[in-house]
């Protein structure tokens, strides 16, 4: 799904009105696909409080309120300002919420904080220009303080109000936990410095015009079904690949087991393991029963392995001693099958960038920002992320997964793609090794690397959205909790493919 600045947004929104359809379809167009996905994302019956703006984003949240009214929950909605500043599209929406039987918060009167466990931001869209101010500002400032205090879940509704093209950290804006953003991507929201302000991320399209390509792209479940097809029932393990993991070291033995059990939940037919023979005992005692684990010191085994490997992943725990060296030289030199590179290899490239002129074969690097700054010489801030990432693959043969809350995969000539999805629950030791094994276990499977990597993030992020959903809480997610999440993760993906192809059929924005 491409990502477009405002004002070509603006224009799309413009060519389709020319084509006959009214604004007001394009509300609930909006209104109907944001309902849906907060009634995906937050299961069950809840109480919602829609804080409205005067003007059309504003309308968007009086369609979602009244949907979600509909679906049994509890709403109520706030005006931010008298009725009789209400644009013509919001004020026509707001007559039918009360038509409706729809529930006002009484005018001037502070908002029910307390009638809600899930709050939507409706105040502004697009629209705005320039920092908040006045009673605006002082409204996001308490719904954010509210949020903190109460434990409150805000949806922000194309984009969290006091967001936009000019803002700033320090910006006075509204901090969501999930934006449902209109029609396409705004450049905006993917900025990793305001990452804090925007949360997880949801396109929710409503255009059937628009354009064709832009400098980067939002990656979301629908595009990604293709390479997740249904198992024929005349299937075995061989045809669905065999990850070839190295790692681990005295002191890491977790990490090489976390890729591997991520490598089996992402579904790798084969799944092999070497890591040194101190720890051996150790990792193959912490292994899931099906992971073969052997010591890298039988050299006959390791050839062995490595030539029967559709991917080959290392880096997890492996150390930064000599011995380590000698096992990432010879892998680079003597490997034959798509290789994935994290932590200590990271950093092991770092010491002998030489080792990149020997990749015989396509390769993923997945460094966080501290590697990306070992790899590149220099520190690397949020907002230098995109020149850095261009920089290191126009530099080196490789595909670059940057971490970060707004993960980032490029490549040579191709956009910059951002992942849509994942929470604070990730930002604990292990995500990256079990987001390595994801990826290989994909490749291994014959998904190109650049489609792998794209899909193993937005899986690895999925899964920890799910298990926010389910527990409720970001504390405490941990890395094989992740993996084990992975199978609801790709039946998201498969339904999210089916919901597209039910609205091309019968469109989204029929009925009310």
């Amino acid at each position: 799904m491409i990502i477009l600045s405002t004002a070509a947004i603006r224009r799309i929104e413009q060519r389709e009105m020319s084509d006959g359809v009214s604004q007001e379809e394009l509300m609930e167009r909006a209104g109907k696909g944001c309902a849906e996905r907060i009634l995906e994302a937050f299961p069950g019956k809840r109480r919602v409080l829609a804080l409205i703006g005067r003007g059309n984003n504003g309308g968007d949240g009086l369609v979602i309120a009244r949907r979600l009214a509909r679906a049994g929950w509890e709403a109520t909605v706030f005006l931010s300002s008298e009725k009789a500043e209400l644009g013509a599209l919001c004020a026509r929406q707001l007559a039918e919420w009360e038509r409706q039987g729809g529930r006002t918060a009484p005018s001037g009167s502070p908002p029910p904080w307390g009638a809600a466990d899930l709050v939507l931001d409706a105040l502004l869209g697009i629209g705005m220009s320039g920092e908040l101010r006045g009673a605006l500002a002082d409204l996001v400032a308490t719904l954010n303080s509210e949020r903190a205090r109460r434990f409150l879940r805000t949806i922000a509704i194309d984009t969290p109000s006091g967001l936009w093209e000019g803002a700033s950290p320090a910006s006075p804006a509204v901090v969501a936990d999930l934006t449902l953003t209109i029609g396409y991507g705004k450049e905006f929201l993917f900025r990793e410095a305001l990452s804090r302000f925007v949360g997880r991320i949801e396109v929710v399209p409503i255009f059937s015009t628009g354009e064709e390509s832009a400098a980067s792209e939002a990656i979301v479940p629908e595009e990604l079904a293709r390479w997740l097809p249904r198992r024929s029932a005349h299937s075995h393990k061989g045809q669905f690949g065999r990850v070839l993991l190295l790692g681990g070291s005295r002191g890491f033995t977790g990490a090489p087991a976390m890729a591997a059990h991520a490598a089996h939940r992402v579904g790798a037919g084969l799944v092999t393991l070497g890591v040194r023979e101190e720890i051996y005992p150790i990792v193959a005692s912490r292994c899931l029963p099906e992971t073969m684990v052997f010591p890298i010191s039988d050299l006959s085994l390791l050839s062995a392995n490595r030539a029967r490997a559709t991917a080959v992943a290392i880096g997890p725990g492996l150390g930064l001693d000599r011995t380590a060296e000698e096992l990432l030289a010879d892998l680079v030199e003597a490997n034959e099958s798509p290789m994935v590179l994290d932590a200590d290899a990271l950093t092991l490239l770092a010491r002998n960038p030489a080792l990149f002129d020997r990749f015989r074969f396509p390769a993923i690097l997945t460094p966080h920002p501290g590697e990306m700054g070992r790899l590149l010489g220099r520190e690397i801030k949020d907002e230098e992320r995109e020149e850095a990432a261009r920089e290191l693959v126009e530099r080196l043969p490789v595909t670059l997964v940057l971490k970060g809350t707004r993960t980032l995969v490029v490549r040579k000539g191709e956009p910059f793609w951002y992942n849509t999805t994942g929470n604070p629950g990730l930002a604990a030791g292990g995500s990256g090794d079990t987001l390595l094994g994801v990826v290989a276990g994909l490749i291994a499977q014959g998904i190109p690397s650049w489609e792998a990597a794209k899909l193993g993030v937005w899986l690895h992020g999925q899964a920890a959205d799910r298990l926010l959903q389910a527990r409720g809480v970001e504390e405490g997610v941990l890395a094989t909790e992740v993996a084990e999440s992975l199978g609801g993760a790709i039946a998201t993906i498969r339904a999210a493919a089916a919901r597209v192809l039910r609205e091309r059929e019968e469109p989204l924005w029929e009925g009310s």
